[in-house]
């Protein structure tokens, strides 16, 4: 298990060109960075769901004033060199209400995964990242920008189309 306690930095996003890029989450602390590779839906998930948890937790956990100053998305971007130590089939998040962190779970194994049986000591990668509401709705942002900066969609059959051409099932 990888734990990374109140990170300096929390980015997810994306490296190379739309129709060839590769997502992934980051934290950075104290000059040690984890890199996680995910998939593109994995991205806009987390992102959509991050949001949504912050503002459940709002009512009964309000952020003090000075965490509540929010971050621009650009100090959560995806830096190079982007090298994942795994790739995750599982995001969770959590909140720790005594110190006030979220906690972003990544796992190498999904929990349904059979192919083990009985082997529980191999569990694949699991990291924690604890960060704040603030670096997590910076993460959020930045992930659906780079989610959202992909090709454009196809009108007719939603599919995206890439800058050399695009062949439309639908007109065939």
């Amino acid at each position: 298990m990888i734990e990374l306690d109140g990170v300096d930095a929390l980015g997810a996003g994306a490296i190379g060109e739309p129709g060839a890029r590769v997502f992934y989450i980051q934290a950075d602390k104290r000059g040690s960075r984890l890199t996680v590779l995910v998939e593109k839906e994995q991205v806009a998930l987390l992102a959509q769901e991050a949001v949504a948890f912050l503002d459940r937790i709002a009512d009964d956990h309000p952020e003090p004033p000075a965490e509540s100053s929010s971050l621009h998305p650009s100090v959560a971007q995806v830096t190079e060199p982007a090298v994942p130590l795994f790739r995750a089939r599982m995001i969770g998040l959590g909140f720790e209400p005594d110190r006030g962190l979220v906690l972003i779970e990544l796992r190498e194994r999904a929990e349904d995964d059979d192919e083990d049986e009985g082997d529980d000591e191999d569990d694949g990668y699991v990291a924690r990242i604890f960060a704040t509401r603030a670096q997590v709705r910076a993460m959020a942002a930045r992930g659906s920008e780079a989610v959202s900066s992909g090709r454009p969609a196809c009108p007719l059959c939603e599919f995206p189309m890439d800058p050399a051409g695009h062949i439309c099932p639908r007109w065939n």
